[in-house]
Formats: C-alpha cells, sequence, structure tokens
C-alpha cells in the first residue's frame, strides 16, 4: 500500500497523458479528469488547466525531446486556436519557474509558435522521489542577471543561434516577467522602442563590465538579421530621430565614418541607474594622475601688477563656492550660458600654471588637468574623440564631485589658434574638426574651464568670445622683480632683490631655476650663497645668443 501512495503522483500524471491523446481539449474533458487534476493542483498549488500541462509537458519531455505548441497541438488533435486558450497558463508557469522556455529556429515568426517547454530539473526531481514541490525562483534575481541575459540573447543572435525576431520576442518576456525591477519602471516613463531597450540594456551591461563607450554599429549588427534594418536605425541615430537621444540618456561619439560611431551613458543616465543600484561610473578619477586635489597643492603667495591682482581676484571671487552657485542661478534665470571659461596668457615662465592651482586650492575645488600637446594624436580622426571624451570624462567627474571642479587645458595653443580653410590636408582637416567641436562644447560648457596659451595674438576670433575671463600676464616691472626676490630670499636685503631685479630680466620659472640651485649650493658646501653666487647663477642661466627678456613673479 505504502509503495502504492509513493506513485500515487506518477499514477495521475500517466492517467492525464493516456486520457489527453485526441481529447480536442473540449469542455467536458476536464470533468472526466477531476479526480486526477484536483490531486496534481494540490500538489503543485496551480490551476487545473495549468495541472494539466504540467503533467503533459513532464510525460513529454521523458520521451526525449522539447514539448513546443505543434507538438501539443498534435497529441490532442485540436485546432491551434483552441491550444492558444491557454496561452496564460504557459506564461505563468514560465514566470513561476515550472517551465523553462526556449525559442526554435526553424518556425514561422509568430507570436508563441516558436514556444519550446520543458519543465525545470528541480521539479522532475521532486516529481520522480514523490516530495514537496521546491520553492522555485525565476533564474534571474537582480538587474544585473537581467542585464547579462539580455546581453546574452544578443550574442546568440549574432552567433545566429535565434533570429532577429526571436530575440525581440524572448525580451519582451524578459521585460513582462521582471517589470517590478526600478529599471524597468523608470524607463516606463520614456517613450523606447524595443530595440531602444534592447540597445541600451546592452550599453548598460558593457559599461559595467568595462568599458566606457560601445561601438554603434557594431552593436545592431549583433541585433539585426538585415542590414537594412541595422542601417536605417543608425541613421535616424544620426540625425537625432531616437528617443534614447532625445531624452538625453546615450551621448554619440562621432567619427569621420558612419560606422565608427560611439555611444555612451550619459550623465542622466549614471543618476538614474545609481538610484536603481546599479553604479556605472567608477569614482577613481580622483586616484589618476591627471586629477589634483586642492589639499595636495602647496599654498603659495603669488605676485603681480595691481591691474593683473584685480583680475586674478575677480575670478577668484566668483569661483568661490556659495558666489559660483549664485552665479549660475542668475545666469540660468536670464538664459545666458552657465559656464565660467577663461583664457590665461602671457610668456612661458609668467605662472599661468600656478595661478590656476592657486585658484583651486583656495575656492577647494579640484583640477581635471589635460594637457592638449599629449592629445593629439597621429593617427587620422583619433583626436577627435580624445577631445569628445575629455568633456564627456569631465561631465562625470563634476556630477561625481561636492564642488564643480576644474577643467584645466594646458598649452591650448594648438586646438585654439586661428583655423584655416585653405588645402586638403588631412592635419588641415583634423585641427578644424577638433576646433568645431570645441567651439559646440564651450557653447554648452556648464562646468569652470580654464585654458593657458603663449600665443594669444593667435587665437582663433571664433574663440575670443567663448572665454569669459581673458587675463594677460605682461612682463612683471622691476619693482615686481624685486618682491619676488624677496619673498622667494628674505635673508636678501632689499637692496640686494633690487639689483637682481635691475640686472636680470628674469620670468619666474627663471627665478626658481636660480632658488633651486642655491639650495643645492647651500646642501653642498654648508653655508648660505652670498649676492656674488647668486649674480653668477643669473649669469648662467640666460643663454648668450638668447637673451630672455620676460618676467614674472610667484610665490
Amino acid at each position: 500500500m505504502e509503495v502504492r501512495e509513493k506513485f500515487k503522483l506518477l499514477d495521475c500524471i500517466g492517467k492525464v497523458y493516456e486520457k489527453a491523446e485526441d481529447c480536442k481539449l473540449r469542455d467536458s474533458f476536464f470533468d472526466e479528469l477531476n479526480t486526477e487534476l484536483n490531486i496534481l493542483s494540490e500538489h503543485f498549488g496551480t490551476s487545473k488547466s495549468q495541472s494539466f500541462f504540467i503533467a503533459i509537458v513532464f510525460t513529454l519531455n521523458y520521451k526525449g525531446d522539447t514539448v513546443d505548441l505543434n507538438d501539443m497541438i498534435g497529441y490532442f488533435g485540436c485546432n491551434p486556436m483552441k491550444l492558444l486558450e491557454f496561452n496564460k497558463d504557459f506564461t505563468h508557469l514560465h514566470s513561476i519557474g515550472i517551465f523553462n522556455k526556449r525559442l526554435s529556429r526553424h518556425r514561422v515568426k509568430v507570436a508563441g509558435a516558436n514556444d519550446q517547454f520543458t519543465i525545470d530539473e528541480s521539479i522532475c526531481e521532486a516529481i520522480l522521489n514523490d516530495e514537496p514541490i521546491p520553492e522555485v525562483k525565476s533564474k534571474i534575481t537582480d538587474i544585473f542577471e537581467f542585464l547579462q541575459e539580455i546581453y546574452e540573447l544578443g550574442r546568440k543572435r549574432d552567433e545566429k543561434e535565434i533570429n532577429s525576431f526571436q530575440l525581440f520576442k524572448l525580451v519582451g518576456d524578459l521585460l513582462e516577467e521582471h517589470k517590478d525591477f526600478k529599471l524597468l519602471q523608470k524607463l516606463e516613463n520614456f517613450e523606447l522602442s524595443l530595440i531602444d531597450k534592447v540597445l541600451y540594456f546592452y550599453l548598460i551591461w558593457k559599461t559595467i563590465t568595462g568599458r566606457e563607450s560601445c561601438d554603434v554599429d557594431r552593436a545592431l549588427e549583433g541585433f539585426y538579421d538585415k542590414s537594412t534594418d541595422r542601417v536605417n536605425y543608425m541613421q535616424d541615430l544620426l540625425v537625432g530621430k531616437n528617443s534614447l537621444l532625445n531624452h538625453k540618456l546615450i551621448e554619440l561619439i562621432s567619427s569621420n565614418f558612419i560606422n565608427d560611431t560611439e555611444m555612451k551613458l550619459s550623465s542622466v543616465s549614471n543618476t538614474m541607474l545609481k538610484d536603481c543600484g546599479i553604479t556605472v561610473f567608477q569614482n577613481n578619477k580622483k586616484n589618476k594622475d591627471n586629477i589634483l586635489s586642492p589639499s595636495d597643492i602647496p599654498e603659495r603667495k603669488l605676485i603681480y601688477s595691481p591691474s593683473e591682482m584685480k583680475q586674478l581676484y575677480l575670478l577668484k571671487d566668483v569661483l568661490q563656492p556659495f558666489q559660483f552657485r549664485t552665479t549660475q542661478t542668475r545666469l540660468k534665470e536670464k538664459n545666458l550660458p552657465q559656464g565660467i571659461i577663461s583664457l590665461l596668457h602671457g610668456a612661458p615662465g609668467t605662472g599661468k600654471t600656478e595661478v590656476v592651482k592657486q585658484i583651486a586650492k583656495e575656492t577647494n575645488r579640484e583640477i581635471m588637468k589635460v594637457d592638449i600637446s599629449q592629445s593629439k594624436s597621429k593617427w587620422f580622426g583619433e583626436s577627435e574623440k580624445v577631445i569628445k571624451k575629455i568633456f564627456t570624462d569631465y561631465t562625470d567627474f563634476m556630477n561625481e564631485s561636492d564642488e564643480t571642479p576644474i577643467l584645466f587645458l594646458n598649452e591650448a595653443d594648438a586646438i585654439i589658434s586661428k583655423r584655416t580653410s585653405s588645402g586638403n590636408s588631412n592635419t588641415r582637416q583634423t585641427e578644424n574638426a577638433i576646433q568645431n567641436i570645441l567651439l559646440e562644447e564651450f557653447e554648452n560648457f556648464q562646468g569652470i574651464l580654464i585654458a593657458t596659451t603663449n600665443l594669444a595674438n593667435n587665437l582663433d576670433s571664433a574663440f575670443e568670445r567663448r572665454f569669459l575671463f581673458k587675463i594677460l600676464f605682461n612682463p612683471p616691472s622691476s619693482e615686481v622683480r624685486a618682491e619676488i626676490w624677496k619673498l622667494k630670499l628674505p635673508n636678501l636685503s632689499k637692496k640686494e632683490c633690487n639689483v637682481l631685479a635691475e640686472k636680470f630680466n628674469f620670468s619666474g620659472g627663471q627665478i626658481d631655476n636660480i632658488i633651486r640651485k642655491s639650495e643645492i649650493n647651500e646642501i653642498i658646501h654648508g653655508e648660505q650663497v652670498s649676492l656674488e653666487n647668486l649674480l653668477m647663477f643669473c649669469s648662467e642661466e640666460t643663454l648668450a645668443h638668447k637673451r630672455v627678456e620676460i618676467g614674472f613673479s610667484k610665490a
């Protein structure tokens, strides 16, 4: 009796299977199996019709294959439309994990016609052992598994394991099954097509697994069977007819060739994803060589002429945190550009870089330094991408910073000098393309940018009006140079400082060299340098054939 009781569940499944052949799925048929279906429903916690299909799929699986709708239509001998009346039962059993589902590759493109079902392995083991059904959870338990599953489906399409229709059908099913995920709920606020969502999920997954940007054409190639579908989508994207762009969820990194266009998550996406528990921007830029913290900047006194100091004080005051926020609010209300873009120009050695550092320190702002000369690539087309990336990186960094950082474009001569319109040189085309990108970025800039140049006379007129502050560092007078010497070497008398200032028209950088030599001399000889030593060091500083006629004071 106990042995018989053990196989009671299998007996019920067997009877359901035997009686189901050619049953036509008529309504009275389920009444004929009322006893067996009641036992199965109590065991599985499902409705009678759902229990019926569990029994059928379980048995057909043990004949050695998956089960699709066509198999069941043939076994039941019913009208296909009759079986489709139970579509919600199949969807429910799949959503709770009793059914696993995949798509066949050879079916016609009709919704549901490609679905193939198997009973979950843990359910099969429980049935065979006459054990309670385990609590079956969806295989996708969090948003990261969801994103990975979307990516894997794209890979299968790319490798032709499934086609585009099947890809979008499976993604649609996943969206319906996991609509409670916070990210999916937020996306309902945007008018996104299914392909928009697939592309967006793909970009998110690539970003959180280590890529800052992705090739758009390559991604679309993985989703579409037809090249024309891919080209049409790309064309709409490039002309701005795309919801991902319109809602500012992604940014395009353009290039000279359409199929080289890359996409990147926008700051809007970064903020939204962070709210959903997905961190895509790693706040590690502060540890990079191009990020300078105000606490790491030694405090130094700046000495300039009264007119130069007046301009510097104004720039420094407007960048004080409270004043900066107030200024941006006012500019926004007046529909004026909110960014503070400044140009420091003057001869080499006049302390432009030091000015940027001291302003950053006094306003408690980090500096993101970019040496433009190192950003110019010898490969045609790459320089434009580099320049674009500078501003996208800065925007990300700004959004993660407590105070708006300073974007410092050092030695910007190469990208703000006068443009050329003649000639067919690839170099000219690249330089002009860079400047067009830069002008566009300046126009929409909302942060703090300070550029330095030694060649302001060659500044392109289009850039001139983009700079709100333009501060020229003139060669200092002998009185200012004397102050610099006194600041650097306080042991010198005022008269000695005047001698050095009047005799040598040095820049701040040159004076720093003299100070370093005097320190080395003191270390080696153990004695403080005399005026005679300083005069000798000064005479050695300027090459005989190159008399330098500039000056600066830097403290």
